[in-house]
């Protein structure tokens, strides 16, 4: 039997087939598909083009898929229909996701998830459970994606008019948006739906001018590590005590950033939870979902 998983994001949609080995066949890549983020059309269309890639890759044919898992299924059922899946998608929490990256079969811990937004989820022993973060680009979602692209563009805004020493962030925002000038930056991004997945996407290239050397996304990248690490060692201090042993799941683009950003995380975490390991999650996000459904208990 044939297991498809799909893992959606603010950004990007992956899908991933595996075999009853749990062997990879084929794999597929499309944009963001959380309609938190974009319409429920797009969401349907990323949900169809990255399955027909994996589908394609594997050489298989969706019939012969006999189960499949998702994360942000809002748009699964149309897209199983349109792409002639017969089965239903089971969902699959991020959380497990992240375990299961990191090479966690328990769930059991602390799952960091950064990608576009930021959340954190605690799982101690005798059923306790706490979750902290989540709550979007206007409210919350501090240290994800979208805080810390958001950052670096309001960093070199500041930085044009004088207000700040000069970063190399500038060049930057003005190469990823396409802009000649950062008199286009603001034009670019109004209107009345915040671009939460193109302005994530800037996170990467604030993490690399970091990497360069750029003391303002050195700066940036910095704060963002001590954000999230605050934030685990609140989840933390809800499910576990001081000197409790019990694993970090860090998962997420986010950690692309290194050590810039995860040696910060783990300074604010450390001393509190002297414990605690960190793992960062390497598997793809695609294949864990797959791996979970396969393995899943269907009544």
């Amino acid at each position: 039997m044939y297991t498809l998983g799909i893992d959606g994001g603010g950004s990007k949609t992956e899908a991933v087939i595996i075999d009853d080995n749990e062997c990879v066949l084929g794999k597929g890549l499309a944009g963001g598909c959380n309609m938190n983020f974009v319409a429920r059309g797009a969401a349907v269309a990323a949900f169809v083009d990255a399955i027909r890639q994996a589908l394609e890759d594997a050489g298989l044919q969706a019939t012969e898929i006999g189960r499949a898992g998702c994360t942000f299924g809002g748009a699964a059922s149309d897209a199983f229909a349109e792409v002639g899946l017969t089965v239903a998608p089971l969902g699959i929490g991020e959380c497990q996701v992240a375990f299961e990256r990191a090479g966690f079969t328990r769930t059991y811990g602390i799952a960091m998830v950064a990608g576009t937004g930021s959340s954190c989820f605690g799982f101690g022993e005798d059923g306790r459970r706490f979750h902290s973060g989540g709550l979007g680009a206007l409210l919350g979602d501090e240290g994800g994606g979208y805080d810390i692209g958001l950052r670096g563009i309001r960093r070199a805004l500041l930085s044009r008019d004088g207000r700040l020493p000069p970063t190399a962030l500038t060049e930057a925002v003005c190469d990823y948006l396409e802009v000649p000038n950062l008199g286009h930056v603001v034009t670019k991004l109004s209107g009345t739906r915040i671009q939460q997945p193109l302005i994530a996407g800037f996170a990467a290239r604030v993490a690399e001018a970091a990497s360069a050397g750029d003391e303002a996304a050195t700066e940036i990248i910095t704060e963002a590590g001590k954000t999230l690490g605050e934030l685990i060692a609140f989840v933390a201090s809800r499910v576990f005590e001081r000197d409790d042993e019990f694993p970090i799941a860090l998962a997420g683009g986010v950690f692309k950033a290194g050590d810039l950003l995860i040696e910060p995380l783990e300074a604010v975490v450390a001393p509190r939870f002297p414990n605690a390991k960190f793992v960062i999650a390497r598997m793809s996000p695609g294949e864990a979902v797959a791996r979970l459904a396969r393995r899943a208990r269907v009544v």
